[in-house]
């Protein structure tokens, strides 16, 4: 039962983000690069996948949440919840890395440097 509700939650996180990609900036347009280099197609692949990620890591982070709130003193729920809130703060924080050196990565072979990517 848990991981049926586990399940459409997450689902109820990425389809508004993958219905809504253009308006929140994720549509090909605003990658900066022609649509036909190896540059864009990467760039394109990244942000995307990246996107997802990004999603099941905010999904994790209100996942524990929710466990904290609802385990009413029980202290191996806390734990549990203390737990899946770190480790989702540490996803949030590698994610971010990940976008930044791909985006100076793309950037450099560009030959635009870290700014001239648009990842």
């Amino acid at each position: 039962m848990k991981k049926n509700i586990f399940f459409y939650s997450l689902i109820g996180w990425l389809l508004p983000v993958i219905a809504f990609a253009d308006t929140l900036g994720l549509s090909n347009a605003n990658v900066g690069l022609s649509t036909s280099s190896l540059e864009s197609m990467i760039a394109n692949i990244v942000k995307t996948a990246l996107t997802l990620v990004g999603a099941i890591a905010l999904a994790m982070l209100v996942y524990g949440g929710f466990l904290y709130v609802t385990a009413a003193g029980d202290e191996s729920q806390i734990k549990k919840a203390k737990t899946v809130i770190i480790y989702a703060i540490i996803g949030i924080i590698v994610i971010g890395l990940a976008y930044s050196l791909v985006a100076f990565v793309i950037g450099a072979f560009s030959g635009g440097g870290s700014s001239g990517s648009g990842v």
